[in-house]
């Protein structure tokens, strides 16, 4: 698709910083789908992660660095045209090529994951029960291929089989759409608009030993409007969005209205600085006093070179409770993605995020500040097999009470491409969590082995 270079430069980031008060994250490009489900919102091992590394993902990655042949480095990045990173990179060879339908392609695909975990309740030690899971996730995408504007559907779904315990059994299923307008060469109109069934995974803290999983409908909306003036590019976007929660969870149905918007100013074609804002007001239907309103500032610089690429920004958070038991919550934001391309071969992502923009405890009933932070590491050990290691980690600090909550993830897996339409993947992973609260101490292990189909 050809988009006119200023339109293209003006929109193909959608506020990255605001990642400081909404914690989302997520590929539209990638080779495989890792997860069959997009994580919860808020959950320990969803998000985004913090720019500052722990000592473990620090020497690892400088181990990296240690080891790696730098006159191979340099020649090898010299020759490449274009940088991308390990996931995004096109494989001509292997990509699914979808099905051109006029001016709209058509990708789609079929996951099929087991899973096998020893820990299905994420109990404490001792209260332990294994089980085994199938998902099968169907999934599709229409985009258009027009030279101006843009049009993207997208639906997909989840459907969950426990070996023993059928009480877990959840589906889930999400439509969205997102457009732009070309109103000029420096001008585009943006809207988005998405319904969605979830649940919260029960490996995030805040969840107690409850008899089924905890589901809630979501539905989301956006407009905004993106120009650019020569070097400098601004953005502003309205949004609002609305939850309802199944049986005693329901104290969680609430809907939020925001404003948001950013500032770019391009140093030089390698080199920005932006500054991002946002304000917001969340209703709480049953649970007035958790009401509240947010506000956020950061700053930050950009960079997109041949080794690295991301941007990192820091500022204020502060969200205004109406029950004088919350008060007011404030502190540091702190918002920042960086790629670093080790090898044309290998890639390591750091990022991380440090917000009060949560919803409040559904078990602790009180707002936390959350803070998460980690890395992975992308290997092409072959043109169609990519090794992948990760490691997640955080902290919840909640409010008006000493409960304090530290969550890490650790995961090792690959990716096979067969070819064209056939991919395999496996993956291990460890889940584990202190708590103040001695019933969310526990540790999950799972394996799981997954196919996906692709059109």
């Amino acid at each position: 698709m050809v988009t006119s270079p200023r339109a293209a430069r003006n929109t193909a980031r959608d506020i990255p910083a605001e990642r400081a008060i909404r914690c989302n994250s997520g590929h539209e490009r990638g080779i495989l789908l890792l997860t069959t489900h997009a994580p919860p919102e808020g959950g320990p091992f969803g998000g985004d992660m913090n720019v500052r590394l722990n000592p473990f993902a620090s020497l690892f990655a400088a181990t990296l660095i240690t080891l790696l042949p730098v006159h191979a480095l340099a020649q090898e990045v010299e020759g490449r045209e274009e940088v991308v990173s390990v996931r995004e990179r096109p494989r001509p060879e292997t990509d699914p090529l979808g099905v051109r339908l006029g001016g709209f392609t058509l990708n789609a695909s079929v996951d099929l994951d087991v899973t096998s975990t020893d820990n299905l309740f994420a109990a404490p030690s001792g209260l332990e029960n294994d089980d085994v899971v199938t998902t099968l996730a169907p999934r599709a995408r229409l985009s258009s291929n027009w030279s101006r504007n843009e049009l993207v559907l997208e639906a997909g779904a989840a459907l969950r089989n426990h070996e023993d315990f059928s009480s877990e059994d959840v589906d889930t299923s999400f439509a969205r759409a997102r457009g732009r307008w070309d109103v000029g060469t420096d001008t585009a109109l943006h809207g988005s608009a998405g319904i969605s069934h979830e649940y919260i995974a029960r490996t995030d803290s805040d969840i107690l030993l409850i008899a089924a999983p905890v589901e809630f409908d979501r539905t989301e909306a956006s407009v905004g409007v993106s120009h650019r003036f020569a070097r400098l590019g601004v953005r502003l976007d309205a949004y609002t969005s609305d939850r309802e929660y199944d049986g005693a969870a329901a104290v969680r149905d609430s809907d939020q209205n925001g404003l948001r918007g950013r500032i770019n100013y391009e140093l030089s074609p390698r080199v920005g600085l932006f500054a991002t804002a946002s304000v917001d007001e969340r209703n709480y239907d049953n649970n007035p006093g958790s009401s509240s309103e947010g506000r956020a500032l950061l700053a930050g610089v950009a960079y997109n070179g041949d080794l690295f690429r991301g941007e990192v920004s820091v500022g204020q958070f502060e969200r205004e409770y109406d029950s004088p038991a919350f008060g007011t919550v404030d502190g540091l934001a702190i918002s920042g993605r960086v790629e670093w391309y080790v090898t044309p071969l290998t890639t390591v992502t750091v990022d991380g995020s440090r917000t009060a923009d949560n919803e409040i405890g559904l078990a602790s009933g009180t707002p936390y500040v959350n803070t998460e932070y980690g890395a992975r590491v992308d290997h092409e050990l072959l043109r169609n097999v990519i090794l992948t290691a990760g490691i997640r980690g955080g902290e919840r600090e909640y409010e008006g009470t000493d409960r304090t909550d530290e969550y890490m993830r650790y995961d090792i897996g690959a990716d096979y491409i067969v070819n064209r339409r056939v991919a395999l993947r496996a993956r291990y992973s460890v889940d584990d969590v202190d708590s103040t609260v001695a019933v969310r101490n526990f540790e999950v292990e799972a394996v799981s082995v997954g196919l996906s189909l692709r059109l």
